[in-house]
């Protein structure tokens, strides 16, 4: 019978644990699933008032742009590890940073998560979401997302997402396509290696509709560590 040292083997697993916390978002639309990896912005969400600010969505649309991302007309979904957690972020057209200069072109939104999670949201005063939150360990934010074409945007995102933590995205395209949003409304970026990139891109489909649904996973390098080590402790135990 061969021994280990059990607090390192305690220590080891809360080590990979830490290492294995939320930074994958798996999405999978209804053509496609696919990873979306983070990465780390530390000054956005510094505060818990709950607003997206247009300062800092027009800073996150110039980092995208500077990976040669292009978000104007676009919805982008993007993951950050932020001031308050990991988050899905979904932004709507280009803002640069002026907040809403005009109105010609919207689309509504309806997406669940569960209750735990935080929500902030960009014109986070003004009357054009709701969030209905039941005794059902889940909530669901419905928002009319309105934009100008001339450099203002919208945008919001879950906050304090966990593993196994589950989203559902239901858009309606009230008549925006063809004016304000490119045909292939949706990219989904994420970070890879040492850059953004998007990975997968859709548009709405021809009733004007586009679902998707999102779950919060292990880094797979990290999953398999987890089981790799597990699996070669119980084999030393016998």
């Amino acid at each position: 019978m061969r021994y280990i040292n059990t607090s390192l083997s305690i220590t080891t697993l809360s080590a990979f644990a830490s290492i294995a916390s939320a930074d994958v978002i798996n999405i999978t639309t209804g053509t496609d699933t696919f990873d979306l990896y983070s990465n780390s912005n530390n000054a956005l969400f510094d505060d818990a008032s709950g607003d997206f600010s247009s300062t800092d969505l027009a800073a996150i649309h110039t980092t995208l742009n500077s990976w040669g991302i292009e978000t104007d007309g676009m919805i982008t979904l993007l993951p950050m590890t932020t001031s308050a957690g990991f988050s899905l972020l979904t932004l709507v057209d280009q803002e640069l940073g002026f907040g809403d200069t005009g109105i010609d072109a919207s689309v509504s939104l309806s997406s669940t998560s569960p209750s735990s999670l935080g929500m902030y949201i960009n014109d986070y005063d003004q009357e054009v979401w709701t969030l209905i939150d039941p005794p059902f360990g889940s909530q669901t934010m419905g928002a009319l997302f309105v934009w100008g074409g001339d450099g203002s945007g919208d945008a919001f995102a879950w906050t304090g997402l966990s593993i196994g933590d589950a989203l559902s995205y239901s858009f309606i395209d009230n008549g925006a396509v063809g004016t304000a949003l490119n045909a292939e409304t949706f990219q989904f970026v994420s970070w890879v290696e040492d850059g953004w990139e998007v990975i997968s891109t859709n548009g709405f489909k021809t009733d004007g509709t586009s679902v998707f649904t999102g779950m919060v996973i292990p880094a797979p390098p990290i999953a398999i560590a987890l089981v790799t080590f597990a699996f070669g402790y119980t084999r030393r135990r016998h």
